[in-house]
């Protein structure tokens, strides 16, 4: 059985209780403290609040400290509420959003009536107002997404960067998709990532073959560098956040992500892989690590040249496997070979190539007229 909280009593009682002691009545007290009988009986019977002079005249006269005597009428009162504004809750849930920075993207409207900002947060995120608060703005869509961090939940900027994301992927012109196409669309990617500039034909491959990719610059705090999720059961989404501008961490983003639309992971709610060690998020890293330097190969160059990895032998074993240096030194930086200071130089930056045609959102570029 449930133990029922003590009742608390309102500093009156107390006060009651000390001047039975020393044989006081009210009119005694008031006499005391110079103040009139009716202040002191609506301090008694609770319906005045005391204040920190009384209080400390309290303290004077029945002993005890001031705070004793306001912690007992503060306690009192917090007893006398257990409810909280729901239009609270709702503006603090929406504040937990960084809508500041979503209306500075056009994202929603710029407005601070909280109405009209529940709306147009509730617009842009499919919310349901109808939910309990704990599942407020949930994310209304499922993803598998590659993060630097080992956290198993999205935060709110990062959950809203998806549903931009989602967003601007309705709007994506695409080919039928095939998903016995995605053999072959890896082998071409793959020859691809030879060269620097072959990586603005990433687009126009990926959409080709029937998949919406779409590049959305990162909001404070999204530490997500890609994401793929599903608009229906025949049109899936790449998202990247290019928030790392290097080829290495391009590419492998890229082909995790493609790997997650292979073996349809996040085809559901059901199947959602949201954690970064979970077997769904190990596979698909592995499998772009070995699509783009074999395991066999990149443990045989570990062994012979560790750990002098000079420029030149990268460059060599680059040649040899027809692969840009820098996804060799990516690869290295990832499996704690080299530290991420290394070789910078042949870590090229590829974002500008990546966004000239690709459906893009941030770093000022022109954004797609989006419909709804």
């Amino acid at each position: 059985m449930e133990a029922r909280p003590e009742k608390v009593f309102h500093v009156g009682k107390h006060i009651k209780d000390e001047l039975h002691t020393r044989g006081w009545t009210q009119s005694d007290l008031a006499c005391i403290m110079g103040r009139k009988a009716s202040e002191i009986s609506n301090l008694m019977s609770g319906r005045r609040q005391l204040s920190p002079g009384l209080a400390q005249e309290l303290g004077a006269i029945l002993g005890r400290t001031a705070e004793y005597w306001l912690n007992i009428d503060n306690a009192y009162r917090l007893s006398q509420t257990d409810y909280v504004d729901q239009a609270v809750v709702l503006r603090l849930e929406l504040f937990r959003y960084p809508f500041k920075e979503m209306q500075k993207r056009h994202w929603i409207a710029e407005t601070q009536n909280i109405k009209e900002l529940q709306q147009e947060m509730d617009r842009f995120l499919d919310g349901d107002l109808g939910k309990p608060m704990s599942d407020f703005y949930e994310l209304p869509f499922a993803a598998s997404f590659k993060r630097t961090i080992k956290e198993s939940s999205l935060n709110n900027a990062e959950k809203a960067w998806l549903a931009r994301a989602r967003q601007l992927a309705h709007a994506c012109p695409v080919a039928k998709f095939n998903e016995n196409s995605i053999p072959a669309l890896k082998i071409e990617l793959r020859r691809l990532a030879a060269k620097t500039q072959a990586v603005h034909r990433v687009p126009e491959l990926l959409t080709g073959a029937g998949i919406r990719y779409v590049v959305v610059e990162p909001l404070l705090n999204v530490k997500i560098d890609g994401a793929a999720f599903w608009l229906d059961a025949s049109s899936p989404v790449i998202a990247m956040s290019l928030r790392f501008d290097n080829i290495g961490s391009f590419w492998f983003a890229l082909l995790h992500e493609l790997d997650h639309i292979e073996h349809k992971d996040a085809f559901s709610f059901d199947d959602l892989q949201s954690k970064s060690d979970d077997e769904a998020e190990k596979r698909a890293s592995d499998n772009a690590a070995n699509l783009l330097v074999p395991k066999q190969e990149l443990e045989a160059f570990i062994r012979a040249c560790a750990p002098r990895y000079s420029e030149a032998r990268i460059n060599n074993l680059a040649t040899r496997l027809q692969i840009h240096p820098g996804i060799i030194v990516g690869q290295l930086q990832h499996c704690g070979e080299l530290s991420y200071a290394a070789h910078r130089k042949l870590l090229t930056k590829v974002r500008d190539l990546v966004t000239q045609l690709a459906f893009t959102d941030g770093w000022d570029q022109p954004v797609p007229k989006l419909h709804g």
